[in-house]
């Protein structure tokens, strides 16, 4: 079971914007072999930070306006919100220990 939800543009204020803690949102693509390829670290740091930092997905095709939003130029995009604000972005491929360095400072942020 997976610990990363997929979010629509109508769910995205609920599970994003009004989450009581911090919340990685990753833009991505079904097209996208990066995304493909950082799929496994995100499942890792998902239960690693289970409790702490939610996970949720946002397919691009599928909710082009929140990528407008947020300005999303490339896949994969992650975005860390925190307070209904963006507080930390990155994009491309990414590793077990590049996502655990940028979201360790946020971890029990939401406390």
């Amino acid at each position: 079971m997976s610990n990363l939800k997929n979010v629509t543009t109508e769910a995205f204020e609920a599970e994003v914007l009004k989450s009581a803690i911090p919340v990685l949102v990753d833009f991505h693509a079904v097209w996208c072999g990066p995304c493909k390829a950082s799929a496994p670290a995100l499942e890792d740091a998902a239960r690693e930070f289970e409790g702490e930092i939610a996970f949720v997905k946002v397919d691009i095709d599928q909710e082009p306006m929140l990528a407008k939003t947020y300005d999303v130029q490339g896949v994969p995009t992650f975005i860390v919100m925190k307070d209904g604000q963006p507080v930390e972005r990155f994009q491309g491929l990414v590793s077990r220990g590049k996502l655990a360095a940028v979201l360790e400072p946020f971890a029990g942020a939401g406390q």
